[in-house]
């Protein structure tokens, strides 16, 4: 007999590209304040998972996904620029109305000594290069059925004007993405 057993669970992974220059553009005024961030539109934001989750609105910012309870869901944010210029970092995952569906979410790293990292000495960056990266998730396990309104926050970060090796805080905004568990 050969049967192949899972877990029950699922690891979902949800990227989320942010044009910080929309942002700023119609928003730069931001909430200096982590627990009172800015509300934005739904126009600079682009949320993918994998296309056997997504219920509706893939690259959008209005991306519903879907979950079962036990599922493990992280977040992974980046700018257009993945952050070499503007840079963003989700601080906070809220829960604002419907079914509560997830657990508290936390952060968590996975350090690879040889990551792949183009050759700069290389026309077209082959072959590879390996450096130490260090990735890093914002998790949380799925707990229970249900649709969840929630809201994203991020900070998000320029280059000093005085040291452009250093990125400094611009400020802090959110959106309200949804979640369908079934």
């Amino acid at each position: 007999m050969d049967t192949q057993l899972s877990a029950s669970n699922e690891q979902i992974d949800v990227l989320v590209v942010i044009d910080t220059d929309y942002v700023m553009k119609h928003y730069p005024n931001p909430s200096q304040d982590p627990n009172n961030p800015t509300g934005i539109d739904h126009n600079s934001q682009h949320m993918i998972v994998s296309n056997s989750n997504a219920i509706s609105g893939q690259g959008s910012a209005d991306l519903n996904f879907s979950a079962k309870a036990g599922d493990n869901v992280s977040f992974r944010s980046t700018s257009i620029y993945q952050n070499s210029d503007d840079a963003v970092i989700i601080y906070n995952i809220k829960y604002w109305s419907g079914d509560q569906v997830f657990n508290n979410f936390v952060y968590n790293a996975v350090i690879r000594k040889q990551a792949v990292v183009p050759n700069y000495d290389s026309p077209n960056g082959l072959p590879a290069n390996t450096a130490n990266i260090t990735f890093s998730s914002f998790d949380s396990r799925v707990r229970s059925t249900g649709t969840e309104n929630f809201y994203v926050q991020f900070a998000l970060y320029t280059i000093d004007p005085n040291n452009s090796d250093r990125q400094i805080l611009y400020g802090y905004y959110y959106w309200d993405p949804t979640i369908t568990v079934k």
